[in-house]
């Protein structure tokens, strides 16, 4: 099985810097989720952001970016639509009403390289798997949750870019990110590396 190299920009400050993910051998061992969360982590579902589930991700968007920074709803309309294979959320289930409730996704698209104008469109034979969005709804922070999703995301991406090349078609063979500079420990306990500044400024901070 081909195991792409998993890469991450991530935003110092107001100077990104460039990560790299090791090979994906053991992700499990390398999102250790925190002790005392299993409770809530053992509860997530995972699957594919439908149409209908667009303005939920629009509203924990916009409520866990600055507004410089958030994706625009048509930007997360044309994901789903067009990168839906791409587009996960953890789900949870609602105490009152036992309906699932979306408290976090990660979305992507495939290009041919990192830069800010080929990040725009979806590239479905891309090389390179750049996630835009990595977000936990505000009351489900720093109780394993993203580390969890992390850890679903990257397996089950890995597993679909193998079927893919099974086909004849391309999988991608490099995951690309940006993340700001309070976020470095959280990818490198996911697997990263930095390896150099990026050439892509997101936001003003």
């Amino acid at each position: 099985m081909f195991l792409p190299s998993l890469t991450l920009f991530l935003a110092a400050d107001s100077v990104p810097t460039f990560l790299h993910h090791r090979r994906v051998h053991s992700l499990k061992s390398a999102l250790q989720l925190s002790d005392g969360n299993e409770n809530i982590v053992d509860n997530l579902s995972y699957r594919p952001v439908t149409a209908d589930d667009i303005p939920r991700c629009y509203e924990i968007e916009s409520s866990s970016y600055p507004e410089d920074e958030a994706a625009s709803l048509e930007n997360l309309n044309y994901r789903q639509q067009h990168a839906g294979d791409y587009f996960l959320c953890a789900t949870k289930p609602d105490s009152e009403t036992n309906a699932e409730d979306i408290i976090g996704y990660i979305c992507s698209t495939r290009c041919n390289e990192f830069t800010e104008e080929s990040m725009s469109v979806h590239d479905a034979s891309g090389p390179i798997l750049a996630i835009h969005s990595v977000v936990v709804d505000a009351p489900y922070r720093h109780q394993g949750v993203a580390s969890a999703m992390m850890n679903e995301y990257l397996k089950q991406m890995l597993s679909f870019s193998n079927m893919v090349a099974d086909t004849g078609a391309n999988g991608f063979s490099r995951v690309l990110l940006l993340a700001k500079s309070n976020l470095l420990s959280f990818y490198v306990d996911c697997g990263f590396m930095v390896l150099r500044p990026s050439p892509i400024v997101h936001g003003q901070d």
